[in-house]
């Protein structure tokens, strides 16, 4: 309760460069260099094996010391060429696993020096973004303070989702928030142990406490977000609209909802003048002619002061694949535009049930795009980026940074790259702890069974047709 009280005294500093850094390590453990196996002794005629002392009668007798010394000698030669049979399994083995050694060693190399370069080129990228920001570009902008909002680390346990807009003409930032619902804020007021039964028994806090205090938490949230905000000191951002919104249930419908409960406009001059130490959040809102309902636990929707836009100029007009499908269609061997055609479309099976919506984006200027999924869901929910990739060889962690790269660009709070193939190790390592989803083809299939369509994937015959076509060529 006392953190929920103290919202406004969360600190959060403007994000350097080095913050958004890909500080991940190569993980791959260098291959362990093989020791080589060292031969036995060489067996030598005078070793006391080969010369048995001789008996004197043995000794007396000339065929049989000589039949005796032929014996010792064939002994001889047989263990010495066991021997030389040996050293040459051992010197065959030692040039064996050098060989692979030295193989392992150069993959290794290549991979961690594959991995370091891109990792210095997405390092560069961000210092890149940093300077188009300062620059006043509207995408590093956008992706610059959904960044930093994303890292507000708030007492309640809620899925807090940003956008953010940047119009570089009237230089103002829209920014939508998610809010909690009074459900997420805790109401217990105290637990008391009843002696007589040995239970625990809580007791909580009144209808009329709860309004106050969610009304309060809820400006607090705003006023915070405003202040982290312009101690960005950005030249280029002189007024914020702020639009709260809380993920909900339609109690009319059952349906989850997304309603804006709450729209204020800031300029960064009025907000100079406040004194965070002392103000009363929801006076300060009424005083800014801020838009809301009189008590925000009722969930009313109000108009937004303006709004974000989805349009987007790189949207095209899709068409149908999946209902062609059947289980004689090669997935890894379709035409692309068809592959990129299905992945839009059976996302927006996936997404249209939840009242989402998904577009594909034109091939020459999509910036890494392939689709976009526009998701209302409270959980999964937001703008999220589509990659599709009809690869017949392993994805590589590049393709996984060039999405997450992508993803910050677009200011988007997820990313999703199918393929037909599979993934790396280090594709996986790199997207861990992100907001990415690696589907491969497996997951593809599944996928497109459960929305009712059959087809397969064999990446060794669509390999072969695309070697016959490079050879027709």
């Amino acid at each position: 309760m006392e953190q929920i009280e103290n919202i406004l005294k969360i600190q959060i500093k403007p994000l350097e460069a080095c913050d958004m850094y890909d500080k991940t390590q190569f993980t791959t453990s260098v291959p362990v260099k093989p020791i080589p196996k060292t031969f036995s002794r060489e067996p030598l005629r005078e070793d006391s094996i080969y010369n048995p002392k001789m008996s004197f009668f043995t000794s007396i007798i000339k065929k049989k010391k000589q039949a005796f010394i032929d014996e010792n000698d064939e002994k001889f030669n047989v263990d010495y060429k066991k021997w030389q049979e040996e050293c040459d399994k051992i010197s065959n083995d030692n040039s064996n696993a050098a060989a692979l050694y030295a193989k392992e060693f150069e993959k290794w190399e290549k991979e961690k020096s594959e991995f370091l370069r891109n990792k210095e080129e997405f390092n560069k990228g961000i210092d890149e973004l940093f300077v188009s920001y300062r620059n006043g570009d509207k995408d590093a902008s956008e992706i610059y303070y959904t960044e930093l909002l994303e890292r507000i680390n708030l007492p309640l346990e809620y899925e807090n989702e940003t956008k953010c807009e940047y119009n570089a003409g009237s230089k103002m930032l829209i920014v939508d928030i998610t809010l909690p619902t009074v459900d997420n804020l805790p109401n217990i007021k105290k637990v008391t142990y009843v002696k007589s039964s040995g239970e625990y028994k809580e007791s909580y806090q009144s209808d009329a406490f709860m309004k106050k205090m969610y009304d309060k938490a809820i400006y607090d949230i705003v006023l915070l977000t405003l202040k982290v905000l312009f101690a960005a000191n950005d030249p280029n951002v002189e007024v914020i609209v702020l639009n709260g919104k809380v993920n909900t249930i339609d109690k009319t419908t059952g349906k989850a909802i997304s309603p804006c409960i709450l729209s204020v406009n800031v300029s960064r001059e009025s907000f100079k003048e406040l004194n965070l130490e002392y103000i009363d959040s929801m006076e300060w809102f009424k005083s800014s002619k801020g838009i809301s309902a009189a008590t925000l636990t009722k969930i009313t929707p109000v108009a937004p002061i303006v709004e974000i836009s989805k349009e987007d100029s790189r949207f095209i007009a899709g068409y149908e694949v999946a209902d062609k499908l059947d289980v004689s269609v090669n997935l890894a061997a379709i035409d692309w535009q068809d592959f990129e055609n299905l992945i839009r479309e059976i996302f927006a099976e996936e997404f249209n049930s939840n009242g989402g919506e998904v577009k594909i984006t034109q091939a020459s200027r999509d910036g890494g795009v392939d689709a976009i999924a526009f998701d209302p869901d409270p959980i999964r929910g937001g703008k999220i980026i589509i990659q599709a990739k009809r690869y017949t060889n392993v994805v590589g962690v590049s393709a996984v940074r060039d999405l997450y790269g992508t993803v910050m660009n677009e200011g988007a709070t997820k990313g999703i790259l199918v393929t037909t193939s599979n993934y790396g190790n280090d594709a996986y390592e790199f997207a861990k702890g992100k907001p990415l989803t690696l589907m491969n083809g497996a997951n593809l299939l599944f996928l497109l069974e459960k929305h009712g369509h059959k087809a397969r994937i064999d990446l060794k015959e669509a390999k072969e047709l695309n070697n016959q076509k490079s050879f027709k060529n």
